[in-house]
Order: structure tokens, then C-alpha cells, then sequence
């Protein structure tokens, strides 16, 4: 065990260690076991306009995956999620919507300096993205800040150094303000150091109803391929959550194979995530070759394995199917044959003694007519 402490409920947070590289965040709540292990961020995004085409002002903020908060100018403003309502929540969220108000006055001022730096007087836009992240496998953390203009590049807060940097000549001046500004500057690294570190680990603890783990189902299925001598086996993943997960295809070995397409993890719209890899193989090989889907998710006590298997026995059934017809027809063919056999030949029976009887008789008349000739001749 590494690390005992309580949460917001009174509930016990225990830290074990679980064989990972370091001690994993885990929640002992109702005899369900949350785990916080991986990485994590806060993500705080802002934009400031200046004209009347866009709203004067766009904040949201997000943890992880999960909206915080969103807010746009006259149009609306986030209520307290359900999941921040207790009272270390509550206090949270005064605490962030302060800090965000204080902000959106920060971007009036930085589009409104930048605009007249820029001489423009028609709609522009200033956007700032600042975040950090916090690694609760090795509880460490980073932060950054960066901001544009009308979509470029324009200067860049570096925590670590306590530095501006200008993306561009037009942005010296910024640069310059912010770097002057002593009180500012001490109260910016605060808020990337400290704040925000501090706000990202209670959202992390605070949503943990909204971030349980589902686990994946996974599915092969073959499909064919524009090239007639490879087939596609596409190992499908859906229906996990967070986010992460691992997904590769492995040959017998268990080695890793090239050659595979697809892997961006995509939104299911319920909250949960899927995500597909396709491999191309020659046609044939399945016959000496094993393919296997290997899926890694953290919901997932170890791993899911699925291995490919061909429709050997549909194309056994087809072909036996196709072996039976084949008889049939057969059988059927000399059954034909030999019925149509008999009976011409039975005509042709019937027909012979038909013919022979005039013959007969014409033979008679043949003789009776000579004959008569013959005693005519003599008298």
C-alpha cells in the first residue's frame, strides 16, 4: 500500500500496488473498485471576437472527456453539473467560474490590443488553449498555455521556464506586456502549477460516477478487398470506456503485423467508444497462418484475444453441398438417357414389325404377278 486518504464522502481512497510500473489511484466506494491510473487532463478553452458576426465571448473547460463547463456570450452559461453537488464540489465550481469571468476580461483585453496592434477593425478572433495533465501512474504533472490569432499561431506561455515566446513579429508586443507585468506573471504560473493540477485530481475524484469503465465487446468479421489475391479481417472493439485502449493484431508468435489500417478511437454517442483495425492477408492463408485480435482496455481485468477462423465449415458445407447436386444431376442425366434409350427402342420395335407385315405381303404379290407373266409368255 502507498498512500491513504479520504475523499469528499468520507469514503477510504486506497493506493495499491497492483504489478505497474508505479502505485495505481484506486477507489474503494460501495465495494466498486474505480481505478484513476493512466493519464489525465484539463483542457480550458477561450475565444475572444471582436465585430458583431461571432459571440463576444466562448469559454468550455473539460476533464478527460467529460464537459465541466461551457459558456457563450448572451446565449448561455453551463449549470453546476448534477455530480459537483456537495459541498466541496460546490466550492470547486465558485472557485473555477471566478477564475473564468476574470478570464473572459483577460481575452476582451488581448483581442482588443492585438486587433489595434494588427490595425483591423472588422470581426477577428483571439483564442487561448490552456492545459495541464497529470499522470497518476507516476503522479507527475505538465502544463502549457498557447494563443492564436484569426486562427495562427501568435505567442505561447512555457511553464517549466517561466517564458513567453512569440510566434510572430506582431506578437513582440504581447510577449512584451505579459512579461512586464511582474504580478501577472507569478499568478499564471500559480494557476498552471498549482490550480490547475489541483482542479484536474477533484474532477478526476468527483466525476468518478461519469468515468466508470464499461468494458469492450470485440467481433471479427471478413469483408472483401479490391484486390482479388488479399481478403480484410477487421477486428471491431465497441462499446468501452475511457477512452484508452490497445488494439493489435498478432501473428502466431505473437508478434505484432504491419500492415494494418484503421485505429482512431471514435464516440458511440452513449458515452462509450469503438474503434476498428483491419488487417489484409493473402487469400489462402489462413490455411498455415494464425491471426489473432489482441484488445488491452483498462475496464478489463487482462486481455481479450480473439482468433481468426475462417468459414472453413461453410465452404465444407457448400462444397458437400455442391458435391450432392452434382450427383443428382447425374443420376438424374443417365436416368434420362436410359429411359429415352428404351423407349426408342421399343418403337423402334413396334415400328419394325409394322413395316415387315406390308413387306410380306407385297413379297406375295410380287411373286403372283410374275408368275401370271411367265404362263402368258409360254402360251
Amino acid at each position: 500500500m502507498c498512500i491513504t486518504s479520504n475523499d469528499h464522502l468520507s469514503h477510504k481512497i486506497e493506493t495499491y500496488d497492483l504489478g505497474y510500473r508505479s502505485c495505481n489511484f484506486i477507489r474503494i466506494r460501495n465495494n466498486n473498485v474505480v481505478f484513476f491510473k493512466g493519464l489525465h487532463s484539463f483542457h480550458r478553452r477561450c475565444v475572444a471576437t471582436q465585430g458583431t458576426l461571432y459571440p463576444r465571448n466562448i469559454q468550455f473547460v473539460m476533464v478527460d472527456d467529460i464537459m465541466v463547463y461551457y459558456y457563450v456570450h448572451d446565449v448561455v452559461e453551463s449549470s453546476m453539473p448534477k455530480w459537483l453537488n456537495h459541498s466541496e464540489g460546490i466550492l470547486l465550481w465558485r472557485e473555477m467560474t471566478r477564475n473564468l469571468k476574470y478570464n473572459r476580461y483577460i481575452m476582451d483585453t488581448a483581442v482588443r490590443l492585438t486587433s489595434k496592434r494588427f490595425n483591423h477593425s472588422h470581426d477577428h478572433i483571439y483564442q487561448a488553449h490552456g492545459w495541464c495533465k497529470w499522470n497518476a501512474e507516476e503522479d507527475s504533472t505538465s502544463a502549457a498555455m498557447g494563443h492564436a490569432y484569426d486562427g495562427k499561431d501568435f505567442v505561447s506561455f512555457h511553464v517549466p521556464s517561466r517564458t513567453w515566446t512569440a510566434a510572430v513579429p506582431e506578437a513582440v508586443f504581447y510577449k512584451r506586456h505579459r512579461e512586464e507585468n511582474i504580478e501577472d506573471l507569478y499568478q499564471l504560473i500559480g494557476a498552471y502549477e498549482s490550480t490547475c493540477v489541483s482542479w484536474l485530481k477533484k474532477l478526476v475524484t468527483f466525476s468518478e460516477k461519469e468515468r466508470k469503465g464499461k468494458v469492450p465487446d470485440a467481433t471479427l468479421f471478413e469483408h472483401s478487398s479490391a484486390d482479388s489475391s488479399h481478403e480484410k479481417i477487421t477486428c471491431l472493439v465497441t462499446g468501452f470506456y475511457p477512452r484508452a485502449v490497445k488494439v493489435e493484431w498478432l501473428n502466431q508468435t505473437g508478434h505484432i503485423l504491419d500492415g494494418v489500417s484503421g485505429g482512431e478511437v471514435l464516440p458511440n454517442g452513449d458515452g462509450t467508444y469503438q474503434v476498428r483495425r483491419t488487417l489484409k492477408v493473402p487469400v489462402g492463408a489462413q490455411r498455415s497462418q494464425i491471426y489473432r485480435c489482441f484488445v488491452e482496455h483498462s475496464s478489463l481485468a487482462g486481455n481479450i484475444t480473439l482468433e481468426w477462423e475462417p468459414k472453413r465449415a461453410l465452404f465444407i458445407y457448400m462444397g458437400c453441398s455442391i458435391g450432392i447436386t452434382a450427383v443428382m444431376v447425374l443420376v438424374l442425366i443417365v436416368f434420362i438417357k436410359k429411359f429415352k434409350s428404351t423407349k426408342t427402342h421399343v418403337q423402334e420395335s413396334h415400328r419394325g414389325e409394322d413395316v415387315n407385315l406390308p413387306l410380306q405381303q407385297n413379297t406375295e404379290e410380287t411373286s403372283t404377278f410374275a408368275l401370271n407373266t411367265a404362263l402368258q409368255s409360254d402360251n
